[in-house]
């Protein structure tokens, strides 16, 4: 998956991603992403999660866009620079009998100024 960060109104950040182009994706790789920011300029921190869609309707072919889509999330970082990583591993998993499979996947990391 690729994260994104986007600013918008000052001292706000959507968190968002999207699936891989290049890597083909089923609903078994389709997990939550915990987002960890912090603002370097005011030392403000703190994690959300974007939440996986998982397609509920399987009476139909599932199309690919349809497959693994995410929740965004809008945080108040406040203004400054920021830091942020994306980590599927890192987020709280429900307990064993609702739980997906999990994929390894390597933590994104980013740094933007927020207006």
């Amino acid at each position: 998956m690729t994260p994104s960060a986007a600013t918008g109104a000052p001292g706000m950040v959507t968190f968002a991603a999207e699936p891989s182009a290049t890597i083909a994706i089923t609903t078994l790789d389709c997990i939550d992403v915990s987002v960890n920011w912090r603002n370097l300029t005011t030392g403000a921190a703190g994690t959300t999660v974007l939440q996986a869609l998982r397609p509920v309707d399987f009476s139909r072919p599932i199309s690919p866009d349809e497959r693994c889509r995410y929740t965004p999330a809008t945080v108040g970082t406040g203004s400054g620079m920021v830091i942020a990583t994306a980590d599927v591993n890192a987020h709280v998993l429900p307990p064993a009998s609702d739980r997906w499979p999990q994929v390894p996947v390597n933590p994104g990391f980013g740094s933007f100024p927020v207006p």
